[in-house]
């Protein structure tokens, strides 16, 4: 049973929907990746554009991840953002070097770590309590 939005925090909601946007935009971006490398050139570009919303979209994860730890919430989908982030950095410096093989393996890893945050987000239950102290600085 899935919590209400009328109990879920809205840093919480805006994280969760946030994820699910990335993990999408993850899934997509395998899908530019296997267009252009059957033959269609023309993807190239968007798989290019798709990254830099990627990493854009991973940035704002963690400031709202940020926002989520303070109202009390666990430290965790921070951790997972800064994670999500260095592997996006990275896939963008293996992209302008030609490493293509470890690129496509950060694509893989990355999709899962996407996928892996969004399901976590929306497991049962996962609502920060009312009675936790707020986390200061």
């Amino acid at each position: 049973m899935a919590t209400s939005s009328a109990r879920r925090p809205r840093a919480l909601l805006a994280l969760q929907i946030e994820a699910t946007v990335l993990m999408s935009l993850a899934i997509g971006q395998a899908g530019l990746a296997a267009g252009f490398l059957g033959g269609e050139e023309a993807l190239k570009p968007l798989h290019g554009a798709n990254a830099y919303a990627l990493l854009t979209l991973t940035v704002a994860v963690i400031i709202t991840a940020i926002a989520y730890r303070r109202d009390g919430g666990p430290r965790w989908p921070v951790l997972a953002g800064a994670i999500l982030l260095a592997i996006e950095t990275l896939q963008l410096v293996l992209a302008r070097t030609g490493v293509v093989g470890l690129h496509i393996f950060c694509g893989v890893l990355f999709v899962v770590l996407a996928t892996l945050l969004t399901s976590y987000l929306f497991r049962p239950g996962f609502v920060s309590r009312p009675d936790a102290p707020a986390v200061r600085g």
